[in-house]
């Protein structure tokens, strides 16, 4: 017996010593740098480590006078094989264990924040990349069963840097080991720089703001043209018919609905509101689609609304610009460094390019807004696409910008809605918009049941880093959540979400339905009463959890086959169990396909 307590002991001390060494040893890192002629260099440099902490920078010139096409940064302790305990997390949420022998996976599109992070063996770290940050790419390979994770600057950020790049590796350990604890490290590195504030601090001195977010967005789609459009090219003249569906008398009526079938709170949006409809004339606004009713119509409308105690917004854009527009002039369009304009594909109006991020909030937002304001509006301004797409580059020399400008920018128009309606929404959780952002329409196109390759699965990494700063709704295929089958419900319900609603979220004749088939409709007085039933439904849901939307989120993990646990700050726990069975955890018993709370 001694005999086995002494070999014991002498296990334990070699492994306390091992785990001394790597903790002691310096780390390196290593850059790959990739020509255009297809030469690709390999260097090490030393990685010093400070209480737990890695920063490694490479300043504008060095990366400018290299002159390469791409440089992937792997630090050797971002390295893991096969079968090793642990995962991979990019800032999409997309993320995986290391399962495979071979494969890529890169986060280049929807690089939303600006960190990522692994756990292996040897050590938990997150990267938060803190200069140069819009857009690297994060990239995780996996090569004869060695996995290897890197950030990539590739294109622009390469060959002419805008600034230079600093990136932080930082250690985590003990309860923080965990996806978790990497959201934390990011989330408390933004609120300590001053990037953003928590909702509950913002919320106690802004009424409006918080009334919004206690409530379900309910979002109608009014009028527009046919999309795709049968002409690219539009004006007065050639403009295809404005089709109205639900007029600002017929708003009201919805409104009316809600209130009787006892729905307490709503942000509705008016989407199409604007002459030519949903995305006619952008940037052009004015006057209101008379096939509504016009301007007379429109005020009484939001009165109506506000009246019934409900909150009501405009729906708007000055991302996208079409020919058709009153204002049209291409001098403020962005430009390519070539000198084309950046399109952002065919909608109502016709072929749309985009507005250079200073000319959209000298010409237009810092006017327009006001101008929407005077009809009464109040809740959380929602302006279109900007915060679902990376900050474009402008390279019209006579309002240049880089990235890193265009998204200031954009954060001017977006702090000017606040001021004018009480907040701001968009579409997406691109964070370059934190410290304006209160709500996105959804975070990701994705479909979590559906992951291939190295991702495994999707997890709420962006709501663990700002659940609690801004309200998120996390799928497109969760827009109109109980109308849904039971997954997206509960995707919803696990991912902290804040309802979204929509009238006639199938709106193109192509039948391309991105937030799915499950549509809420009022053509008819039968119509209305169904989808009033189906956001009655959401509404009672959300009610039990709407006070946590000023809770931070702390930890995502499943404690049993088919069930995750969400756990947030100030103590509950959310139980979701896609299983075909009850499952009991921590003394609780989780319906099949159903949630509880604790």
């Amino acid at each position: 017996m001694d005999i086995v307590k002494r070999m014991r002991g002498m296990a334990a001390a070699v492994s306390a010593a091992l785990a001394l060494g790597a903790a002691a040893r310096a780390a390196e890192i290593e850059l790959e740098w990739t020509y255009a002629d297809g030469r690709v260099e390999r260097e090490t440099r030393a990685l010093p480590e400070q209480d737990g902490s890695a920063v490694f920078r490479l300043g504008r010139d060095e990366l400018a006078v290299r002159g390469a096409r791409a440089v992937a940064i792997t630090p050797d302790f971002a390295r893991a094989r096969k079968g090793d305990e642990g995962f991979w997390v990019f800032s999409s949420g997309e993320c995986g264990g290391f399962t495979h022998d071979n494969g890529k996976a890169e986060c280049r599109r929807w690089q939303l924040m600006s960190v990522y992070g692994m756990k292996t063996p040897e050590r938990t770290f997150v990267a938060i990349v803190r200069k140069l940050k819009y857009y690297f790419t994060t990239r995780v390979t996996a090569e004869n069963g060695e996995y290897r994770m890197s950030c990539v600057l590739a294109d622009e950020l390469c060959r002419s840097p805008y600034e230079d790049f600093e990136i932080e590796f930082r250690r985590l350990e003990g309860k923080d080991a965990s996806m978790g604890g990497m959201a934390r490290a990011y989330r408390e590195y933004q609120l300590r720089r001053g990037a953003c504030a928590p909702l509950k601090e913002r919320a106690a001195t802004n009424e409006t703001l918080r009334a919004a977010i206690l409530a379900p967005e309910v979002r109608i789609r009014q009028a527009w043209k046919p999309v795709p459009p049968p002409i690219l090219e539009q004006t007065p003249e050639s403009e295809p018919p404005v089709s109205p569906y639900v007029t600002f008398d017929r708003v009201t009526e919805i409104a009316r609905a809600m209130k009787a079938a006892g729905i307490e709170r709503a942000e509705l949006c008016l989407v199409g509101w604007n002459i030519g409809g949903h995305d006619g004339r952008w940037p052009q606004a004015f006057p209101a689609e008379p096939t509504l009713g016009g301007d007379a119509k429109l005020r009484e409308c939001v009165r109506d609304v506000l009246d019934l105690g409900y909150l009501i917004v405009p729906h708007g854009n000055y991302l996208d610009a079409y020919r058709i527009a009153d204002s049209w002039d291409e001098e403020w369009l962005a430009r390519k460094p070539d000198g084309g304009t950046v399109t952002s594909g065919d909608w109502g109006g016709g072929r749309s390019a985009h507005i250079c991020a200073r000319r959209a909030y000298e010409r237009f937002a810092s006017r327009d807004l006001w101008r929407m304001g005077a009809y009464g509006f109040k809740g959380l301004g929602y302006f279109d696409v900007v915060s679902i797409v990376p900050a474009d580059e402008c390279h019209d020399r006579r309002h240049p910008l880089t990235r890193k400008e265009t998204a200031e920018w954009w954060g001017r128009s977006a702090a000017l809605s606040r001021r004018v309606f009480g907040g701001f929404a968009s579409e997406g959780a691109f964070d370059h918009f934190v410290g304006e952002l209160d709500s996105a329409l959804y975070v990701s196109f994705k479909d979590p049941a559906n992951c291939k390759g190295l991702v495994e699965r999707i997890a709420p990494f962006p709501q663990l880093v700002y659940h609690g700063i801004f309200a998120t709704n996390p799928f497109t295929r969760t827009v109109n959540f109980t109308a849904q089958e039971k997954y997206w419900q509960l995707k919803l319900i696990e991912f902290g979400g804040r309802p979204t609603f929509y009238f006639y979220s199938k709106f193109k004749h192509d039948g391309k339905n991105w937030m799915g088939d499950c549509d809420l409709s009022c053509a008819t007085d039968e119509e209305l009463a169904r989808s009033v039933a189906t956001m009655r439904e959401g509404a009672d849901i959300y009610k039990r959890l709407a006070p946590l939307q000023f809770e931070f989120m702390e930890e995502h993990d499943s404690p049993a086959e088919g069930v995750w646990r969400t756990t947030y700050s100030d103590g509950t726990r959310i139980y979701v169990n896609y299983g075909d069975g009850d499952a009991e955890v921590d003394g609780l018993v989780i319906p099949a396909k159903g949630w509880t709370a604790k």
